[in-house]
């Protein structure tokens, strides 16, 4: 029997740790139930998995009642299979640490190269309006309106308006004509009474 698991075995370099062997656990319908919660499913599997585990170890045991002993008996366990590869995989990241932080250290260095380019590109693309140059667009195009309002020969531009709406809104907004604006503001500025006044 010592010799059956032998023969079973993988040949592994020297220095490797002892076969696990993991009694296999069938594909149950449980594992596809979609009326189960995954938490459920994965109670389930724990619950095979510990069946199996009992199996191999029941044969285990009848083997060393008659004076034959395995040396993988402590390897299995699903449990401590978990283990070994956790600590195999935190071993391999911790000797990996000095790679793994040259490599990010080189990849720092090639985003540093990627934004300077970046950087370049966008200064020689056409600059754009700044918050001033939007405000001045802004005022020159009231006062395009205004001057078409009282001295143009046409409507104020407003693209989308027709003809109609364009007066409605001149006539809810400015209220008055241009000869009308002039009369009112000389009268505000009668009604000061200005000590250097001269009607003449």
């Amino acid at each position: 029997v010592q010799d059956h698991f032998r023969q079973m075995d993988f040949v592994k370099p020297p220095g490797s740790p002892e076969t696990f062997w993991i009694a296999t656990v069938e594909a149950e319908p449980y594992l596809q139930d979609q009326s189960l919660s995954l938490q459920e499913r994965m109670d389930r599997l724990e619950a095979a998995i510990a069946k199996k585990e009992a199996k191999m170890q029941k044969f285990i045991d009848g083997w060393k009642d008659k004076g034959c002993f395995f040396d993988f008996e402590q390897n299995i366990k699903v449990t401590k299979l978990r283990k070994y590869l956790s600590d195999l995989h935190s071993r391999q990241v911790t000797e990996r640490l000095p790679q793994l932080v040259a490599a990010l250290e080189r990849a720092k260095g090639g985003m540093k190269l990627d934004v300077k380019g970046l950087e370049e590109k966008l200064q020689m693309l056409p600059k754009g309006d700044s918050p001033s140059a939007e405000l001045r667009e802004f005022t020159g195009m009231y006062k395009l309106i205004f001057d078409e309002q009282f001295i143009g020969e046409r409507n104020p531009p407003a693209l989308g308006l027709s003809t109609d709406e364009i007066k409605e809104i001149q006539d809810r907004e400015f209220k008055m004509t241009a000869k009308e604006m002039a009369s009112a503001l000389l009268q505000d500025w009668k009604d000061l009474q200005h000590e250097s006044y001269d009607e003449a």
